[in-house]
């Protein structure tokens, strides 16, 4: 004699579906908090960032952004599309200078700061520190009363 074993597919398939729902409402919900925080960074952030990372050295939108990833450890790293913009806000205000790599070809455009880009920088600097350190201490605050419990 032989067990057979009697599977509900009907209730299985239900089973799957509904953890099937709830790992997609899990993912857009990750997916929303990072976008937030991606354009909080890409706002705040950014701008001075690319200052920063120009201030170093000379370099194009793809080498800032492959800069910035690797500051961030690769927990950020901006698209092109986000950084150009910046860099043409920021060439119009006189903070940042540029010029073809092979003004035959145009294949890439370096960046470079100014001396009123310079300037800029420092005040920008001081204030992002400052942000960064109240932010740094409200979420240590919250890490610390969360991980009281």
């Amino acid at each position: 004699m032989s067990d057979k074993v009697i599977i509900d597919w009907d209730k299985e398939e239900q089973k799957i579906e509904e953890e099937y729902k709830k790992k997609m409402n899990q993912l857009k919900q990750r997916k929303k908090e990072s976008q937030m925080v991606g354009t909080i960074l890409a706002k705040g952030v950014l701008p001075v960032l690319v200052m920063e990372v120009v201030s170093r050295s000379p370099k194009n939108g793809n080498e800032i952004s492959v800069e910035v990833g690797e500051i961030t450890a690769g927990k950020w790293v901006p698209s092109t599309g986000g950084i150009y913009p910046i860099l043409k806000k920021m060439e119009k205000k006189g903070y940042m200078v540029s010029n073809w790599d092979d003004p035959d070809k145009r294949n890439k455009k370096n960046y470079e700061i100014t001396e009123t880009g310079l300037t800029e920088l420092a005040n920008q600097r001081n204030e992002l520190l400052s942000s960064l350190k109240q932010t740094k201490l409200i979420f240590e605050g919250i890490e610390k009363y969360i991980m009281s419990e």
